[in-house]
């Protein structure tokens, strides 16, 4: 990818050359990552972090699984954008850096970008991803899709893409689609969606998507899919762990994988996750890694908060709702969010 740079935009910083990748931490990011989650207990729980499932190879992986007829959450939020794209590209004003938090991928935020170029609209596309090579493959589509879009792909973690962007001083739009933000318990994810908040000046606006489905039925077959083909994907991040940490420390035969999906009662949420139970002890002295047999590491989980739930933690982040729009055909939301 070209490295040139071109003249200042309007909001201020400095634009790379149209369709390249912007290295702001990529590189040694994903080991540290996984060592603060895995390793240090986080709110008193071992957690596999999502970071580990974010490789090339995870990320096809996941690609696949979103067309799965059972994976309600991006098919219905795609449908939720396509209905409303021109009402929330209302909120979009020319010049703007728009920053696409954890992008992971275009199905989503292809009706907005779609729209955006059909208005002609000079706008600023930076996608922010662990993965330099999925980066890669959408710059190319979108390179040859637009005319107005500037697009570009920032390889780095959150941390990095926050420090990032307090180089532009216009207007900045923050999508985070898919959920990205606020799953987690509350106190994790209402730090974490202030982070972002404190970043936003005023006029900045946020576009938050969140699936509120308590159906519990329902959820449990989205994380479901021929062949054990979700149950791979998992495991996959645990694999990519052992190269991520440069130690052997996993091995298949040492852990049970199983799901769990619970109705938690304060805050009111359905929780789904993975779960890795140890059927041996394992113990790591290199990375300081020691479970016991039943121990648990969990992974993916995903926190189902209805609507009056999402509003506290937007008020602790100090964000409010402008708009909203639902999608026809599940309890999925869009929330544009602005400071107070």
């Amino acid at each position: 990818m070209p490295t040139k740079t071109l003249p200042e935009i309007p909001t201020g910083g400095q634009l790379p050359e149209f369709g390249t990748i912007v290295d702001i931490g990529g590189t040694g990011c994903m080991p540290a990552i996984t060592k603060e989650l895995l390793l240090h207990e986080p709110a008193g729980r071992r957690i596999l972090s999502v970071v580990t499932l974010s490789d090339y190879p995870g990320l096809k992986l996941w690609s696949k699984l979103t067309h799965s007829p059972t994976y309600y959450q991006t098919s219905d939020e795609i449908l939720l954008l396509q209905n409303y794209a021109s009402e929330i590209c209302d909120f979009v004003v020319a010049g703007s850096v728009i920053v696409d938090i954890g992008s992971g991928g275009l199905r989503k935020v292809m009706p907005l970008l779609d729209e955006l170029e059909a208005r002609e609209m000079t706008v600023y596309y930076f996608a922010l991803d662990l993965c330099k090579e999925w980066l890669d493959d959408d710059l190319k589509k979108l390179t040859s899709r637009y005319t107005h879009l500037r697009c570009f792909g920032l390889w780095g973690s959150f941390t990095d893409g926050l420090e990032w962007i307090k180089q532009f001083t216009g207007p900045k739009v923050f999508l985070s689609l898919g959920s990205t933000l606020c799953n987690n318990i509350i106190p994790v994810a209402s730090k974490g969606l202030k982070l972002w908040a404190d970043a936003m000046a005023p006029g900045d606006v946020m576009l938050l998507g969140y699936d509120s489905n308590l159906n519990e039925e329902k959820v449990r077959k989205s994380y479901e899919a021929p062949d054990g083909e979700f149950d791979g994907f998992i495991r996959h991040g645990m694999e990519h762990s052992n190269m991520l940490l440069q130690r052997e420390w996993y091995k298949p035969e040492d852990w049970e994988l199983f799901r769990e999906a619970e109705f938690q009662v304060e805050p009111p949420a359905l929780v789904h996750r993975f779960v890795f139970r140890a059927q041996n002890d394992v113990k790591d002295e290199v990375l300081g890694i020691d479970f016991k047999k039943g121990e648990r590491i969990i992974c993916y989980e995903s926190f189902k908060y209805p609507a009056e739930v999402l509003k506290q933690q937007f008020d602790l982040a100090g964000l409010h709702q402008k708009a909203t729009w639902r999608s026809p055909a599940s309890d999925i939301r869009e929330f544009l969010l602005v400071r107070d």
